[in-house]
């Protein structure tokens, strides 16, 4: 069951990381379009409200830190209490085995003594049987087997007189009673020597058995010892992993601290920069209809030019015609046949639909029209096409034309060169080139492909490209209409 909550547990955890680990890609994603969003907006509040998301894409993912940091805790924590019982049941065993160690090595070492002793007493007592047996033998061949006077017989009843006879008498009743007290002690140490025979043989069987279970005892005291030691050093380690796994989580939550306090801070930050931001955007619609009341101006005086122009061009027709038509007249006073040459009429600006060329190679990163503007909540217009190229680009000129301006714009659109391309296809068509790094066609005519300047991200840009903007009469158009 333990076994099943810790791999439930761990499965939780991992479906929880990796639920987090998407939730930041997404975020990760949605963080990088904010560039694309915010293109346009001052700096400082696409910097505040970047620095904002990328503080809420990031907690998610810290406070799982977190969270994984703490359970890892309260696991190493418990692992260290089962170490630390385990150590302690382990020393114990070990106490133990060692005690009946010892006990049973007391035991065999008196269960030895014993048997020394019992050696000992069986060899004395042996001794001692063999000499009092030798003194009986003696005596028994003494008594029965002597010659003459010498036998115990003869002792008796070589007396001369009754008094000797009587004396000799008491001498053989003497003799036979220590005989007799002699053969009581043989029976006796006989008796000693079979009972110390017997115990010597249990004893030496005890000492087999204490032998055997000394060796046992041995074995369990070194395989507890040995156990111990592996139980201390298991209890090391869950001590060491449990301070690691405390250290993780004190760090996690520093750092789960650290950008909820970043978070508070750039949420203030972004505030501040919003109400900039309002007046920023009125600068920007001032400069915004400055442009527009020069390019309409401009467009303006381009169509009477282009209207003189027409009719310069068409009164030049009629006279053309009229000179014709009386030539024709006179050759048929004169009955020739003449036919007069009609020119053709003024016809419209054949203009070409792909007649700008694109001013630098990239992929496009934002295209023209309403966007979102997530700082300001509302919809804003994107006014041009975006291409992302690296700062340093060189940009050129999309056709010929004449330099409006070229120079800083305080508008948003940093280093910008404003050309007029005359009318075409009935509007006059202008370019703009935006957030350059640097500007090198200050003003007069340009050819295309003309070099005007290098990409970069001033204004307010939140990344090097170049921001290409198309108006037709001073109105902003899709690119892609001339491209």
């Amino acid at each position: 069951m333990t076994l099943a909550c810790t791999v439930s547990l761990t499965s939780t955890l991992v479906a929880r990381a990796d639920d987090v680990q998407d939730q930041k890609r997404q975020a990760d994603k949605r963080i990088a379009a904010l560039g694309q969003q915010l293109e346009g907006t001052n700096a400082k509040l696409a910097g505040a409200y970047v620095n904002l998301e990328r503080t809420k894409a990031a907690l998610p993912g810290a406070q799982q830190r977190l969270a994984n940091a703490q359970a890892t805790v309260t696991r190493a924590e418990s692992a260290q209490a089962k170490a630390e019982d385990t150590e302690r049941q382990a020393l114990a065993a070990e106490a133990t085995a060692r005690a009946h160690n010892e006990d049973v090595a007391q035991k065999l070492a008196v269960a030895k003594a014993n048997e020394a002793r019992a050696t000992e007493q069986l060899s004395k007592t042996e001794s001692q049987l063999s000499s009092s047996q030798d003194a009986l033998d003696a005596y028994a061949a003494d008594v029965f087997q002597g010659a003459g006077t010498e036998s115990q017989f003869g002792l008796v009843f070589g007396a001369g007189t009754p008094q000797e006879f009587a004396d000799r008498i008491i001498m053989a009743d003497t003799a036979s009673n220590v005989a007799s007290d002699t053969v009581d002690s043989l029976a006796t140490m006989h008796a000693d020597n079979v009972s110390t025979r017997s115990y010597l043989t249990s004893v030496r069987g005890e000492i087999a058995e204490l032998k055997r279970q000394a060796e046992l005892a041995l074995q369990n005291a070194e395989a507890a010892a040995a156990a111990a030691t592996q139980a201390k050093e298991q209890a090391i380690i869950a001590r060491q992993n449990a301070e690691t796994a405390r250290t993780n989580a004190e760090t996690a939550k520093s750092q789960l601290d650290k950008l909820k306090a970043q978070q508070s801070a750039f949420a203030k930050d972004l505030q501040a920069q919003k109400a900039s931001e309002q007046s920023d955007l009125a600068a920007a619609r001032a400069e915004a209809a400055r442009l527009n009341a020069i390019l309409v101006e401009r467009a303006r005086q381009a169509r009477l030019a282009e209207q003189r122009r027409k009719a310069k061009l068409e009164a030049e027709r009629q006279a053309k015609i009229r000179a014709e038509q009386k030539k024709a007249a006179e050759a048929r006073k004169k009955g020739q046949n003449y036919t007069p040459k009609v020119p053709p009429p003024v016809v419209a600006d054949p203009t070409p639909s792909n007649f700008l060329s694109r001013p630098a190679g990239g992929p496009t990163t934002s295209g023209f029209g309403m966007r979102w503007h997530p700082v300001l909540q509302k919809w804003m217009l994107h006014d041009g096409l975006d291409w992302g190229i690296a700062c340093g680009t060189p940009v050129y000129a999309a056709a010929p034309g004449d330099v409006v301006r070229a120079g800083w714009r305080p508008s948003g659109w940093g280093n910008q060169v404003v050309i007029d391309h005359g009318m075409h296809r009935g509007v006059d068509l202008v370019t703009t080139y935006n957030h350059l790094s640097s500007i090198v066609k200050w003003g007069g005519h340009v050819n295309r492909g003309q070099l005007l300047g290098y990409s970069g991200t001033t204004g307010y840009s939140t990344g090097c490209h170049l921001h290409f903007g198309v108006y037709e009469d001073g109105t902003p158009v899709n690119p892609n209409k001339w491209l």
